[in-house]
């Protein structure tokens, strides 16, 4: 008898968190008590205004004001969790407020629908970011019935203030701000910094991300569950407690089949090899560590509705690990991310240089971080520096380098402190710049100027910054690899070479993926049965600086402008970003009122 207790102990715990967890948490979150109407109609008939009184509610209450108000906005928790009405939503004129509140039914023609955009870091500068405000932008304009929450952590930014940002950073404009409420996450923050956990980070970032989730639930959950940062976590409380549709933006998938091939045991067959010594101990830790964690993210992305893919080399990771989405009819699809690539007013002509020649500048546009590999930038130049002053050249024929880029955490300190001993210690001071944290006026006026852009990440997943050097005519010089080569600058197929028609490739003897068989200053990687051979850095600027300056001639530069004009227009503008995300929203508009009547068991219909 007690043996029996013993192992249905754990099934029946199991069994009531997950029926706290699909049956008690949906209705905690999205129903209100039964006299709700009772609690706000007190409030509008108060004669000063007074806070209303939610208790634990203030999902479901907050809810409900957002998709009857006037003003949506009005019911973000930046200056406090607690909740006031809008003062015209007070008015309650012929009970158009307290009306509005009770429009629930799915297929309803004036219900509101609340596009939750879980990203914490909002108020940030990245590429990430651009994604996000360009498909708020673009859900905002696709239905005025469309309401946007976003969820961040940014607690110091005045929603108005990061709008702002919006609009000066990344040039977005004409967002509805109205129809932007700001929900502040001010209590697990920390769990998805992966600062915060010095061992399992992976794991306790999944872990944090879904408590980070389970907060932003409980102060306003959505009809609709949108990750644009990378927050996988999330996906299995929207799933079992909010049963909505779910989109993710995929910047890079946080697991990949790649990262077992660092491991001594690769796939479990392997283990039959292995000794009880401390260390193969360890990695067979490592391994199940490692599988566990995999398994349990193909079986988070299997509940993703549309996943969007930012580049070829994340479609095919996503496509492989998420393998069995398209066959359950969800699905995986290309989505460039909005660039800014139409081409920039003022700036035109020098695209195509009918006006005053470019500085011999070489800029790199990144954020100052290990990955981006400054270093190694820096290392290269100088040891092309060395043979230019051999060459007796003059120097007015020297490219120089300006580093722009924007330092939002100490790491990011650290690395850019770094930068600037590595230039003092190889004495190039001279021929090196930094520019950090500029405003994108500032930013544009050094593309504008510069012959040539940078990008030394291996494997970048996009490169939105390649993308930035062709709308304003800046010639790139990038490492060979992922979005750069198979996305950006790829015409029909990838470049093979040093170079294309739209700009030039390098490689690196530091990549992971290095073959270690050298001819002379070039490189050969292997890829598939085929042998792809690059120059390194240095030996590609001696080519083009010092052996064959031809290849760079104003005439030469002035076709791949041109080329790269026409490329940007078709693949990577704000324009085609906006008509896309369009199109998959009205699939997810279907999806959501499928899903209220389906999933949520008429919990939209109680009270």
């Amino acid at each position: 008898m007690l043996t029996t207790l013993f192992l249905l102990g754990p099934a029946v715990l199991v069994y009531v968190i997950y029926q706290i967890v699909t049956q008690a948490l949906p209705r905690f979150f999205l129903v209100p008590p039964q006299h709700w109407q009772d609690k706000i109609l007190k409030v509008i008939n108060h004669p000063k205004p007074i806070y209303l009184k939610v208790g634990a509610k203030r999902s479901s209450f907050r809810r409900r004001l957002i998709t009857a108000s006037v003003q949506p906005s009005f019911y973000t928790n930046f200056l406090s969790n607690k909740l006031q009405l809008h003062p015209k939503d007070t008015e309650n004129k012929d009970g158009f407020f307290m009306n509005a509140m009770k429009r629930r039914a799915p297929n309803d023609a004036s219900r509101k629908v609340i596009y939750g955009f879980f990203h914490p870091y909002a108020n940030n500068g990245g590429g990430g970011e651009k994604v996000l405000w360009q498909a708020v932008h673009a859900t905002l304009l696709e239905d005025p019935r469309n309401i946007v929450a976003i969820y961040t952590v940014n607690v110091d930014a005045k929603p108005l203030d990061i709008l702002q940002k919006a609009a000066d950073k990344f040039a977005i404009t004409g967002i509805d701000s109205k129809r932007v409420v700001f929900i502040y996450l001010r209590r697990y923050a920390l769990l998805i910094d992966s600062s915060y956990w010095k061992h399992f980070t992976l794991l306790g970032q999944l872990f944090g991300s879904a408590v980070l989730g389970l907060e932003a639930m409980y102060e306003l959950s959505p009809d609709i569950w949108i990750d644009t940062q990378g927050l996988p976590g999330s996906y299995l409380l929207a799933n079992w407690v909010l049963k909505e549709p779910i989109v993710a933006y995929v910047h890079y998938p946080i697991i990949q089949p790649d990262m077992f091939s660092k491991l001594k045991f690769q796939k479990f067959s392997d283990l039959v090899t292995m000794s009880f010594s401390a260390s193969d101990v360890k990695q067979a830790i490592k391994f199940l560590y490692w599988t566990a964690l995999y398994s349990f993210y193909m079986y988070l992305g299997s509940m993703v509705d549309i996943t969007f893919a930012n580049g070829t080399w994340t479609l095919n990771h996503i496509k492989n690990i998420w393998y069995l989405n398209p066959i359950r009819g969800r699905e995986i699809a290309l989505l460039y991310p909005p660039c800014s690539a139409e081409v920039p007013k003022g700036v035109a002509d020098t695209v195509v240089e009918k006006v005053k020649p470019r500085k011999n500048n070489m800029i790199y546009v990144g954020q100052f971080r290990p990955e981006k590999r400054h270093l190694l930038v820096l290392e290269q130049y100088s040891k092309f520096l060395a043979k230019f002053r051999d060459s007796k050249l003059p120097l007015s024929s020297l490219p120089t380098i300006t580093f722009l880029g924007s330092c939002r955490t100490p790491t990011d300190s650290d690395t850019l402190d770094k930068l600037y001993a590595q230039v003092r210690k190889l004495d190039i001071s001279d021929y090196v710049e930094f520019v950090v944290d500029c405003s994108y006026e500032e930013l544009k006026e050094h593309l504008a100027t510069a012959k040539f852009g940078l990008n030394a990440m291996w494997n970048e997943h996009f490169g939105i910054s390649v993308v930035e050097y062709l709308s304003f005519g800046v010639v790139p010089i990038v490492h060979a690899s992922a979005g750069p080569l198979l996305d950006i600058l790829s015409t029909d197929t990838p470049s093979k070479t040093w170079e294309n028609d739209l700009g030039f490739f390098f490689k690196s003897e530091e990549d992971p993926d290095y073959s270690g068989v050298k001819q002379g200053d070039n490189l050969d990687f292997f890829v598939g049965d085929e042998t792809w051979t690059y120059p390194t850095l240095s030996a590609l600027l001696t080519k083009l600086f010092i052996k064959s300056p031809e290849t760079i001639s104003d005439a030469n530069l002035a076709k791949k402008r041109a080329l790269a004009k026409g490329i940007l227009e078709k693949k990577f503008s704000s324009k085609i970003f906006t008509t896309k995300w369009m199109e998959f929203l009205r699939s997810v508009a279907i999806m959501e009122r499928t899903y209220r009547e389906n999933r949520r068991d008429g919990i939209d219909g109680v009270h």
